[in-house]
């Protein structure tokens, strides 16, 4: 019964591989190739917007760590249901093409999320009761006038986006 011999190819030379190849010299096809994927993943502005999402995420989570009186002025740390609520509009999508730029503990008791767009700013807090509610304002620190109730986060999101883009 004859034996079948399997004989690798490597294009490097035997007994080499790719990575040893692109070890030994300073411009290899490795080291070219995952330039490129630097240089594409930096100008990637889905993989900026997931990896902005993950750190957003991690920061709510984090927020469980406080404890009573974090603010020491006696502020609630966030519950649970305030940081499951924040994580899921997050998840969601809630915030559409916009992401906010931080995670916070309310001084209310849960987590805001802050926006900013231009000399605009909003803060959308989950708080520990179960509610949302919204801050529109200007860097100047002035209140927007357009403050009103909303059924849900959508509504919140499209005041926001509103509020950030005018």
């Amino acid at each position: 019964m004859a034996t079948a011999e399997i004989l690798r190819f490597s294009p490097f030379g035997p007994g080499s591989s790719l990575r040893s190849y692109s070890a030994n010299r300073t411009t290899s096809p490795l080291r070219t190739v995952e330039r490129e994927m630097l240089r594409s993943t930096f100008n990637s502005q889905y993989i900026r917007r997931a990896q902005t999402l993950e750190f957003l995420i991690e920061e709510t989570k984090e927020l469980s760590r406080l404890t009573q009186n974090w603010d020491s002025y006696g502020a609630m740390p966030p519950g649970g249901q305030a940081i499951g609520a924040a994580i899921d509009f997050l998840v969601s999508g809630g915030g559409g093409d916009l992401l906010p730029v931080r995670a916070l503990p309310s001084a209310e008791g849960g987590v805001a999320f802050r926006f900013a767009g231009g000399d605009k700013r909003a803060l959308v807090e989950f708080l520990n009761s179960g509610s949302v509610e919204v801050m529109l304002y200007d860097e100047a620190g002035s209140l927007s006038p357009d403050i009103e109730e909303f059924k849900d986060t959508s509504e919140v999101m499209r005041a926001v986006h509103a509020h950030l883009t005018r």
